[in-house]
């Protein structure tokens, strides 16, 4: 329950403080935790739905994410962790607001938030939920190795332990469902690099360490092709899909980065970087190839066109044209939440949300009805059945159907 001196009044301050951006960290402390401790309360439901209405009323709708990101410039004080990796720290704040909207939704009432060509509005919608008839369970540590030899190896069903090697270098399942490849000795002088590919299918995530300590995360549908051993001047490898990067630093060998389309064709893109943090997201089905810096810099290639990205910008480009566009001050929550194993659905259409969970619950997706600029915001995990994910979306006033592995989207 929560605390007795938790009144309207307190909720009522709190939130006014919040949306006129002067919400202290302290300040906001409280209204998370005090949210978190009871999602279904009315006092807090009760207040929320008279500032929506408010905002009906008066335009412009309220920008939550431009609201946080005011409270992220104060100094976050006496915290060593903040301090040193600023983006993580936003990250965590963004998805403690966002697993409070999930509690909202989750509860009695629900924020939908609903654009169109003429206006902007905010309605509360309380839509029944038809029964679960059938559901999907979400993805996991799920992915295939190929060999340089050509042979599979089926690493969610693999031992731990030595699973081959690669020359000098042995090919490891640690018991945490990381696949990690570690020298054994110095390279043979003029050997050939012996080249592995590991691959994700729908509904597959997995982390793989390279030989220079380098971590990469492969979110669903996607792949990463790199050799046993980095040999020569640079560090090369090749994707497809989505991965995030930790590179291991290495002033005298570049790591290099090339884009691959999901049919194995090269994008003509490449990500150039010395030691940093970043995520790549390019599926073939978005058209927008998004490359999101969390740390460090990288240097982004497309043909002719160059661009050297510093923290919090997102890189920008269509599949298999040239250009890049560089947006300064990019959702760095909402590309790297897959990897922590959330959703950020941060002012996404029903398509963009719907490509996400198809991927990630390996189910088909059909559309009844016209198609509308209807916006999704929040976030939720990624470990829950479909059937309960769409229990969240459907108070937006869109329908669900799950049908085996195909999915019904009644507009």
């Amino acid at each position: 329950m929560t605390n007795k001196r938790w009144t309207k009044d307190r909720w009522e301050y709190l939130l006014d403080k919040y949306l006129s951006g002067t919400c202290s960290r302290e300040e906001m402390d409280e209204l998370l935790t005090q949210a978190g401790l009871d999602p279904d309360n009315r006092d807090l439901a009760e207040v929320l739905h008279k500032h929506w209405e408010r905002s009906d009323e008066k335009a412009p709708v309220i920008d939550w994410d431009a609201r946080l990101q005011a409270i992220m410039r104060q100094k976050p004080g006496n915290d060593p962790e903040k301090e040193a990796s600023p983006f993580i720290s936003r990250w965590r704040w963004h998805m403690a607001v966002a697993a409070v909207l999930v509690l909202f939704m989750s509860g009695m009432w629900l924020k939908s938030l609903v654009s169109t060509r003429n206006q902007r509005r905010r309605d509360i919608v309380a839509t029944p939920t038809a029964p679960v008839r059938h559901d999907a369970l979400p993805g996991g540590n799920k992915a295939i190795l190929t060999l340089a030899n050509g042979d599979i190896v089926t690493l969610d069903s693999a031992h731990n332990g030595s699973l081959a090697m690669q020359a000098n270098t042995n090919v490891l399942k640690k018991a945490s469902g990381v696949l990690a490849y570690v020298k054994n000795g110095n390279t043979s002088s003029g050997s050939q690099p012996l080249y592995n590919k590991v691959s994700t299918p729908n509904g597959g995530q997995y982390q793989v360490v390279l030989p220079d300590g380098s971590k990469v995360w492969l979110n669903a549908s996607s792949s990463l092709r790199f050799p046993t051993d980095f040999t020569g001047s640079e560090r090369n490898v090749e994707i497809s899909g989505e991965a995030y990067f930790e590179i291991a630093k290495d002033p005298v060998r570049p790591f290099k980065v090339a884009i691959f389309s999901s049919a194995g064709l090269s994008t003509g893109q490449q990500v150039e970087v010395l030691g940093t943090s970043f995520n790549v997201m390019a599926y073939s089905d978005e058209n927008v190839i998004r490359t999101t810096l969390l740390d460090g810099s990288v240097k982004m290639k497309n043909g002719m066109a160059e661009n050297v990205l510093e923290p919090g910008q997102q890189a920008q480009s269509a599949l298999n044209k040239p250009g890049l566009r560089v947006i300064s001050d990019a959702d760095v929550a909402a590309a790297v939440a897959w990897k922590d194993g959330y959703f950020n659905f941060n002012k996404q259409d029903i398509q963009t949300v719907m490509r996400q969970l198809a991927r990630w619950y390996d189910v088909e997706v059909s559309y009844v009805g016209p198609p509308n600029d209807r916006l999704f915001w929040g976030g939720m995990q990624r470990d829950l059945p479909l059937s309960a994910v769409f229990k969240i979306l459907e108070k937006s006033g869109v329908q669900f159907s799950i049908e085996g592995k195909k999915v019904i989207v009644t507009m």
